[in-house]
């Protein structure tokens, strides 16, 4: 498995067509964030407050969480953040960030650090609070509005596992650091897709050869984001996110797939077929539970 870094351009240079629809960090474009200077623990703890949030749960160490989803629930955000900052400020997790900046050494340790339940937190920005929502501004990389802005929050470790979307993805770090690693919709041949949707079986964190052997023809890139920075990741291509600090803020940024970006790229078209079978799935099933009712 070979990957390269993901070049870093500045703001005005945000011209995905020049790139060959590859993935930039792009830098400068949220310096007027007041969300960088003003988001820490007590400022979350009043703009949000009590409010009860649905949390992500997986059973033991946080890596790959949504492949590994237990029921969830859920709690106070209040409730929520103490346990992040805890889990965060415990000993064996400041050793951890403090011993290792390699991703898969990050990883391996945090499996072995005895969690029992893992937690994270994403959540639309609007749901979750007007007053955040305030403090950022929407870059302006496509007309229109996004259709969708997130808030993440998670510890040391925390990794999505390997998977795509079909919109545009703007990632801005606020908090803490991220590593990005990132494959092209043409190496999905390597990836062994089969979780869900769109989530892969291969992780390249913790890259297993002995069970997924063409992962080692795999080529990507990579990238580790920190406050301030954005990443741009274009549509279907597949990513792995892991927070490689005690703990990280993000807010992303999904815009509507622009006509005909995807519909002309072959290597996407096994994606929206996936996508769309699922849907049909998913019509049919709730049809026939409309039917026995």
């Amino acid at each position: 498995m070979e990957l390269r870094e993901i070049p870093r351009i500045a703001a005005n240079e945000f011209r995905p067509s020049r790139w060959g629809g590859e993935p930039r960090v792009v830098v400068g474009n949220v310096k007027s964030w007041k969300a960088l200077q003003l988001w820490d623990p007590d400022y979350l703890r009043s703009a949000i407050g009590e409010q009860y949030i649905p949390i992500r749960e997986t059973d033991g160490p946080p890596r790959n969480i949504y492949q590994n989803l237990a029921q969830g629930g859920k709690v106070a955000f209040t409730q929520y953040l103490d346990w992040v900052l805890d889990t965060a400020n415990a000993a064996d997790i400041r050793n951890i960030e403090k011993k290792y900046s390699d991703v898969s050494d990050i990883t391996r340790a945090i499996c072995k650090s005895g969690f029992e339940a893992s937690y994270y937190l994403n959540i639309e920005l609007e749901e979750l609070s007007k007053k955040l929502l305030q403090d950022i501004e929407i870059p302006n990389w496509y007309k229109g509005r996004p259709s969708v802005v997130n808030f993440w929050c998670g510890i040391l470790g925390t990794s999505s596992g390997l998977h795509s979307d079909i919109a545009p993805n703007c990632n801005v770090q606020v908090r803490g650091h991220k590593h990005f690693i990132l494959f092209s919709p043409r190496q999905a041949k390597f990836l062994y897709q089969g979780l869900g949707i769109t989530h892969c079986l291969f992780d390249p964190n913790l890259p297993d050869f002995d069970r997924f052997p063409l992962g080692r023809k795999a080529s990507g890139w990579q990238c580790r984001l920190k406050p301030g920075d954005s990443l741009y990741i274009p549509v279907g291509w597949f990513h792995q996110v892991t927070v490689t600090s005690k703990w990280a803020l993000n807010v992303n940024f999904f815009w509507p797939r622009p006509f005909p970006q995807g519909v002309l790229t072959p290597s996407l078209w096994r994606l929206f077929m996936r996508k769309g079978w699922a849907r049909w799935h998913i019509f049919l099933a709730s049809s026939m539970n409309k039917g026995i009712k």
